[in-house]
């Protein structure tokens, strides 16, 4: 599996990713609250990509 890059964009009530590869094309993007619901939920979504 090719190595991502998993970049945040953190706000007071959300935060908001980006999944980019090395030729910087975008592989996948989420917006997540920031309750331990939301961080969940994120960590959830990034272990799509175990190369990060």
């Amino acid at each position: 599996m090719e190595q991502v890059i998993i970049g945040v964009d953190p706000h007071k009530l959300s935060a908001t990713i980006e999944v980019v590869d090395r030729r910087e094309q975008m592989l996948g993007s989420g917006r997540f609250t920031t309750d331990r619901a939301g961080y969940g939920a994120m960590r959830k979504y990034a272990k799509a990509w175990p190369e990060r």
